[in-house]
């Protein structure tokens, strides 16, 4: 058989038409994968390395009441280093009809309308199904409705709730918080998916090729954030542990082995200013690991905040002659930043995360080299609304606490913006894998139970 002769476009040497590929938007990169097949995968990589913020419908945003939204999809992506929306002709049904529960490796972990989860690659349309949660979550039925809403029933010895319809963002705070991956599906690897659920007192791990959930033996619950590395899980407890899981390993009946438990004091000056600011907010939590540290991320939510950052009551909501309360929805107010020290075991503030930017909210949190991302801002927290509690609470917001915070100047600024403070569903990050990846030359993680 003869060989297939080379297209001039394939003797075009690699180095030349990286360095014009570097400098290309995301349309030209996807016309230039349309020349041949070797520009096909050179330019492949450079679109799986761009850092992604999914949005809703910008219409349906902006033109609805606020007290519909369970119908609402997502209908766009955010390019953050074109500073650019590019948004879908057609909407696929697994924005519209699921739950977004997770984002993990450049994965989206959605809930279809009968509590059967799926793992959705955006950019390449690939869909991989996921064993049913119903029985997990102590449900015999989960079902999505026309409007958009779950009807539940419960199994009588695993009720945990007595509501009997929830919507999207109730999914989110009462059962699945947080839904990772642990390896990479698009490469064949034996990845697994670890849930954070039932109001974050269980941990869950299906791994690829078995057809059931186990539930992770875990011993501090309830637990804050979990991230996975390294085929290990981190969990944060409520009482300021971090347990380390072996996703590799199983003891004689199947069971996960619990790799270490690490019991640490909660950093000072959180404390103290939490302490300050009691009765005006709440925090959060999020551990991310960033080359070989980890860190702790305390986000403070004030639950009233003015136009001005004023941090206010309910009461001050009210006047003497106003017959309708003053609209001031939550807001993050600040940010601290902590790695822990191995040998004394604390938390050491962070002064400066140089040149990487963290990428927070219900995805995994991580962290990333901003040198080769033009308009990613370094030294910064770039966070998404993930206070899945709060967000049903009001028809005039909920899902619009997003923004970039330096941590330098404690300064804020906007992402993208809504007319609107009623973002439904929330805006979330689809970080890929090849980002990560393409930073290992500059970082080699070295946390507790990876070697």
């Amino acid at each position: 058989m003869a060989k297939r002769r080379k297209s001039l476009a394939d003797q075009v040497p690699t180095e030349i038409f990286w360095s014009i590929f570097n400098k290309l938007s995301f349309i030209d990169l996807l016309q230039a994968k349309a020349v041949c097949s070797s520009w096909n995968l050179a330019a492949e990589e450079f679109v799986s390395k761009m850092p992604w913020l999914m949005l809703p419908s910008k219409k349906e945003v902006e033109e609805g009441d606020g007290a519909f939204v369970n119908n609402n999809g997502y209908n766009g992506f955010f390019n953050l280093c074109e500073n650019r929306v590019y948004n879908l002709k057609t909407t696929p049904m697994e924005f519209r009809e699921s739950c977004c529960i997770g984002s993990s490796n450049g994965w989206l972990v959605f809930l279809e309308h009968k509590a059967v989860p799926f793992l959705f690659n955006p950019f390449k349309q690939i869909k991989i199904h996921l064993p049913s949660v119903d029985y997990l979550l102590g449900l015999k039925k989960m079902e999505r409705n026309e409007d958009g809403e779950y009807e539940l029933d419960y199994l009588k010895k695993n009720q945990r709730f007595f509501f009997k319809v929830c919507g999207k963002q109730q999914v989110r705070e009462c059962f699945i918080q947080k839904a990772i991956l642990s390896g990479k599906p698009d490469c064949n690897e034996n990845f697994g998916v670890v849930l954070l659920c039932n109001n974050r007192e269980e941990i869950a791990y299906h791994q690829r090729g078995y057809n059931s959930w186990t539930v992770i033996d875990v011993s501090h619950p309830p637990y804050r954030d979990i991230i996975c590395h390294k085929n290990h899980l981190y969990a944060l407890s409520d009482n300021n542990s971090i347990e380390v899981w072996d996703l590799g390993g199983r003891d004689y009946v199947g069971r996960i082995v619990n790799k270490s438990d690490i019991v640490l004091p909660f950093p000072d000056k959180s404390h103290t200013k939490g302490n300050s600011l009691r009765g005006f907010g709440t925090s959060k939590f999020y551990l991310v690991e960033s080359c070989d540290d980890l860190l702790l991320i305390v986000r403070f939510i004030g639950d009233y905040v003015d136009f001005d950052g004023t941090l206010l009551t309910e009461w001050d909501l009210l006047t003497e002659t106003c017959t309708q309360p003053k609209i001031c929805p939550y807001r993050t107010c600040f940010f601290h930043v902590y790695k822990l020290d191995f040998d004394e075991l604390k938390w050491v503030e962070v002064e400066s995360l140089n040149d990487r930017a963290l990428f927070l909210g219900g995805n995994q949190s991580v962290s990333v080299s901003v040198q080769s991302f033009p308009n990613c801002e370094t030294n910064s927290i770039y966070f998404t609304d993930d206070c899945w509690e709060k967000m049903e609470e009001d028809y005039n917001y909920g899902g619009h606490d997003t923004g970039i915070y330096n941590i330098k100047d404690e300064s804020f600024k906007p992402i993208y913006e809504f007319s609107s403070d009623k973002i439904q569903p929330p805006p979330c990050w689809i970080i890929p894998s090849a980002m990560l990846e393409s930073q290992l030359g500059q970082c080699v993680a070295s946390l507790p139970g990876c070697n």
